[in-house]
Order: C-alpha cells, then structure tokens, then sequence
C-alpha cells in the first residue's frame, strides 16, 4: 500500500527574501496574535467576570499560543513547531536555573536596599504573562524558527540570534516615548538585547519556545513587584 506523502506549502517571498520575511513574519504574528485575542476577549467577556483589561490579556496570551499553531500548519511538514522536545522538563528546569543565577544579584541588591516590592497580582501576573508568550511568539518563536530553516550553516546560527535580539531590545527602546529617561530607555535596550539573546540560545538549544516563555514570565513577574520602577502597563526605570 503506497504511503501519501505530505505536501510541501511553497511561500515564495518567504524563502527568496530572507529578510523581507522574517519582519513580516514578526508583523503578521503580532497582528495575528491581536485580532485572536479581541475574537477570544468578546467570548471571555461574557463568561469570566474580571475586567476587560484581564480579559484582554487573556486573550493576548491564548491567540499568541494559537498563532504559534497556526505557524506550524503554515509551514508543515518541514516544519513541527516551536512548543515540543524530546526532553521538556530538563529544559523547563535549566531555564529556572539561568533564571535564578541572572535574578540572583538584583535579589540580593533589593534585600540589601529594602526596595519597595509588591507582591505579584492578577494583574501583573496576566501582564508578564503576555510578554512571555506573545514576545516570545513574535521575535522568537517565529523569526528565529524561519531564519533557521533558511539559513542551513551552523555558522549562521549565531547571527540569526544577534539579529533577532537586537530587534527584540530595539523595540523596548520605546519605553521612552511612554516616561522613561533616554538613558533609562537605552539601558533597556541594551539589557533586553542581552536577555533576547539567553532566550534566543534556549530556544535553539531545547528545541521547545516554552522554556523561554516559563523564563520570561517569571521574570517580568519579578520585575513587576518593583514598585518604585513600575508604570501603568509599562516597565520604566526613570
């Protein structure tokens, strides 16, 4: 009995102008992942009874998790996604690990200072989970996988992470025009370049975007519960 073999989507832009594709992939995967979480927020709305904004993340967190699925589809079978491995759990405990040994100082740092902490609430909880996933989606997930497939040397492997959190840590550059001090919004790019650049390397390394999601939650989580940083639905250092 002959086997049916899977066929193999062509995406012309896509695979001649690496470039070109991987920024509008990164524009069609936040647009994406808005337009679900509106659809996924109206249905909430009339369900959960939390405020439209929770609902909202909700929502945002739920349509990044389906336009991760929708990816796949996209570009299967040469593709399987970003969200299994062979080995998650090893990988979800290394990602906490690096975690822990980045947050170390700045935990010790706060003890020593008393800085003004809070404590995590649904709010904040619902906000760091957005940035885990629909970040983590947007200029990982999807860029990083594409850019990947198209660039085969593993001598590009590297670059493909430069590249990508680059533009990861350009983005948070516009803190600025929402409070921060310029030398506040270019040290975020800065540190948020270098943190895209760990996610980017557990992403490549685990195969699975879900430790770098776990991971960055968790510390925006954390970064959330400084009191004396935190503006309305923006971290700013001033």
């Amino acid at each position: 009995m002959e086997t049916r073999q899977k066929k193999i989507i062509n995406h012309k832009i896509l695979n001649e102008h690496w470039f070109i594709g991987s920024i509008l992939l990164i524009i069609w995967g936040y647009l994406f992942t808005y337009f679900i979480s509106v659809i996924v927020a109206v249905i909430l709305g009339n369900v959960i009874p939390l405020p439209k904004e929770e609902i909202m993340y909700i929502g945002m967190i739920l349509g990044a998790l389906l336009t991760l699925l929708v990816h796949k589809r996209w570009f299967y079978p040469e593709y399987e996604g970003s969200l299994k491995t062979k080995d998650l759990k090893r990988w979800l405990i290394t990602g906490l690990i690096i975690l822990v040994i980045v947050l170390l100082p700045d935990i010790i740092t706060s003890l020593i200072l008393k800085t003004n902490l809070g404590a995590p609430t649904l709010h904040s909880v619902l906000m760091a989970g957005v940035a885990g996933t629909v970040e983590e989606t947007v200029f990982r997930g999807l860029p990083v996988s594409y850019l990947m497939r198209q660039n085969k040397k593993k001598s590009h492997i590297i670059w493909i992470a430069i590249v990508t959190s680059l533009i990861f840590g350009s983005v948070h550059g516009f803190n600025f025009f929402a409070g921060a001090t310029l030398q506040a919004a270019l040290l975020q790019v800065i540190s948020t370049s270098a943190a895209g650049f760990l996610l980017c390397a557990l992403f490549i390394r685990s195969g699975s975007l879900l430790p770098s999601m776990l991971m960055h939650t968790i510390n925006d989580v954390y970064a959330f519960m400084n009191l004396d940083l935190v503006s309305e639905a923006v971290l700013i250092v001033k």
